[in-house]
């Protein structure tokens, strides 16, 4: 029998959950309510937790429920409020290992950093929601804003998203990897807005594959994506994060994408590679008009990977179709390939969000849309002239009218061109809560202190006496790198064509990878497609997380490594962050120095294999070796080893293949403003990449200590 409880406070709601045993509803009169952690909390049926009054939420400063099951939560305000220091990655409402687990009618209330002395200042900051490991997971008609990303569920089954309004987020709306059993469907997702210069990458739903296994089963339908008055983002992006796509572990089956209206400006509108099973069915991919908005614009696309396997693309609105090349097993028919040049004639203007906040184009009669019955309800006219409804949380859903019968008619699309699938890096290595690794016991390990000596050329071993060196290794004050990042690509120091390693020099000119960008003064004729699609060869390491805020040195294809000189900056910084991926031969055992910064950093391999990182410090100096000794390299297969530190809060974080292997809070790290050295990179070491933030990755199983 149903039981209805009323609660004042935080101490009588915690009361009431130890005496619930299923099927209860506890009502919270308004006020705050803190942080609420439920730890193997598991109800025989459904426990609600919903505010008395729903025009007065109750709200909580932080959530996370871990090894529970049962709970619903209706009409809750989940409310952060940025503290300096924060992450940009800040996770205060999470759901780990658990199942059945429902928010309803509720708002995600993040808010915008301040105080950071970055770009990201007046921007989302956080995450909205965290899911790792769980089942049965719904969100509905539920509002997030202001986040860095709203939503990112990883290792899970069973994730529902409906009626949800997602806008003013920075990075990501939605971001599922080795997640089964997926539905997005009837969101408003809009006006979202990236911190200039920070490296972010906006997708409103992405779908990754960096924890090494595709997705199944996922359906995306009858959702509103609008631009409108924020930046251009990719809308369903479905990359290769930087595994090979062939590969049948990573490979995403029964993909439906069905019925969305997307106003967006940027070429991957429905991008998706490496899928089994795949349609792409009445959905409306229109252009926004770049008369009236700066920087590079690019026309939206349909964009599959050719080797994907059963894809049926038809009845959809769209510029163009790539990937298609008469491949057997794939359908495609009836789409209205129509260009910006041509939406006068296709279309009638309902809305433009220069003067409404939203998009509508309807199509006109007779027109080429209308004819092949292609595009989405909404492209139809299924909400009238009036704008696409909005998420009133606690209120009713968004339009669900039914998706017009396919009239079968018209003449195929081709589509042309091939994707790029084989360059994109993982998003998630270090953004994600650590869900499986145990920190090592390091307090009883002997300092490394230099003995082993690797293998590594020139580089002289440290002996901690050895004086500075400002000779011929220091390049000229006028020609040291400088390195970037554009918000939509990274910027690339190529030296794979080298005969031998040497000082790379300042770049004063630099041409980013991937994304055309067509300058604000420039204005390209309507229809002119040709310069607004990407280099397909080049496509940029994609990405929302920290690691995308890092400068990639690609040294990828060099016959051997070395000196790299002086990075610009980064011997003042007071935090740092490199990563490296690295491939050693199954068995190795000579040591190596994969990164060495002298007396500042360094990243190597003993003979026994063991890891070793070392940052200079007021402890034990840089002699003072943080050996993990449970991690296995040498196994022919290829690592991403990340080393993150801050010295003003003294903390160094060692993460390999995204498991914190690593976190060290007792050393007095002391490393910044120091003497500028040369940077040296090891043999087995494929990429290199390095900035100055150390964005800590925080294991939610510290949230219960």
């Amino acid at each position: 029998m149903s039981t209805t409880i009323i609660v004042t406070s935080a101490a009588e709601l915690n009361q009431a959950l130890s005496q619930a045993s299923g099927g209860e509803t506890i009502l919270l009169t308004a006020g705050d309510y803190g942080s609420l952690n439920l730890h193997n909390t598991n109800f025989a049926s459904n426990v609600t937790i919903q505010s008395a009054d729903p025009n007065a939420k109750a709200s909580f400063s932080a959530v996370h429920l871990k090894q529970s099951s049962n709970i619903t939560f209706d009409s809750i305000k989940f409310d952060y409020s940025f503290s300096g220091g924060d992450h940009h990655f800040q996770s205060k409402f999470g759901v780990y290992d658990s199942q059945n687990i429902t928010f309803n009618n509720s708002i995600f209330d993040g808010d915008v950093a301040s105080g950071t002395g970055t770009s990201a200042d007046g921007t989302g900051y956080g995450t909205g929601l965290n899911i790792a490991g769980s089942t049965n997971i719904n969100i509905n008609n539920t509002e997030f804003s202001q986040w860095w990303k709203a939503v990112i569920a990883v290792n899970s089954d069973g994730i529902n998203v409906t009626g949800n309004d997602i806008h003013t987020i920075r990075s990501d709306g939605l971001v599922f990897d080795n997640v089964d059993n997926i539905l997005v469907e009837n969101n408003h997702l809009h006006d979202f807005g990236g911190a200039a210069g920070s490296g972010d990458h906006r997708d409103m739903i992405q779908i990754q594959r960096a924890y090494g296994s595709g997705s199944d089963n996922i359906t995306i339908r009858n959702n509103l994506f609008d631009m409108a008055n924020g930046d251009f983002t990719q809308t369903i992006w479905a990359g290769g994060d930087g595994k090979n796509i062939d590969d049948p572990s990573v490979i995403h089956h029964n993909v439906l994408i069905e019925g969305n209206t997307i106003y967006n400006g940027h070429f991957h509108g429905i991008s998706l590679y490496g899928v089994d099973g795949l349609t792409i069915t009445k959905n409306s991919v229109l252009h926004v008009d770049e008369k009236t908005l700066t920087g590079g614009i690019e026309i939206p696309a349909i964009n599959v990977s050719a080797g994907s396997k059963n894809v049926t693309i038809d009845q959809n609105i769209t510029s163009q179709i790539v990937g298609y090349n008469g491949q057997a097993d794939w359908n495609v028919a009836n789409n209205a390939l129509i260009q910006p040049s041509e939406y006068d004639q296709n279309f009638t203007y309902q809305a433009t969000a220069q003067g409404n906040g939203y998009n509508q184009y309807v199509v006109v009669p007779g027109s080429l849309a209308d004819t092949l019955n292609a595009g989405s309800a909404v492209s139809h006219g299924a909400t009238g002239s009036t704008p696409p409804q909005q998420v009133t949380p606690g209120g009713s859903q968004p339009n669900t009218n039914p998706t017009p019968p396919d009239s079968g008619s018209g003449q195929p699309d081709t589509g042309s061109g091939q994707p790029d699938t084989g360059s994109e890096q993982p998003d998630t290595g270090s953004e994600q809560p650590d869900t499986g690794s145990e920190q090592p016991d390091t307090g009883s390990e002997q300092p490394d202190t230099g003995s082993e000596q690797p293998d590594t050329g020139s580089e002289q071993p440290d002996t901690g006496s050895e004086q500075t060196d400002t000779g011929s290794e220091q390049p000229d004050a006028e020609s040291e790198p400088v390195l970037g990042a554009d918000p939509q690509g990274e910027l690339m120091i190529d030296i794979t064509h080298q005969d031998s390693p040497e000082t790379i020099g300042r770049l004063d000119e630099v041409s980013y990878v991937g994304k055309t960008h067509v300058p604000a003064d420039e204005t390209q004729a309507e229809g002119d497609t040709s310069a607004e699609q990407p280099d397909t060869g080049s496509e940029p390491a994609h990405g929302g997380g920290w690691q995308s805020e890092l400068s990639m040195i690609d040294i990828s294809n060099q016959n051997s490594r070395g000196n790299i000189g002086t990075l610009d900056g980064i011997s003042d910084a007071s935090q740092v962050s490199f990563s490296v991926d690295i491939t050693r031969d199954e068995g190795e055992t000579g040591a190596e120095r994969l990164v060495w910064n002298h007396s500042n950093f360094g990243l190597k391999l003993n003979k026994k294999g063991h890891l070793v990182a070392k940052v200079d410090n007021n402890d034990d100096g840089f002699r003072k070796g943080f050996k993990i000794k449970d991690v296995d390299l040498n196994d022919g297969e290829t690592h991403q080893v990340t080393l993150m530190v801050d010295q003003d809060t003294d903390r160094l974080q060692i993460m390999v293949d995204g498991a914190v292997v690593l976190d060290e809070t007792n050393t007095d790290f002391d490393f910044a403003g120091g003497q500028e050295r040369d940077w040296y990179v090891g043999d087995s070491v494929d990429t290199f990449a390095i900035g100055e933030e150390a964005p800590f990755v925080e294991p939610y199983s510290d949230l219960f200590a």
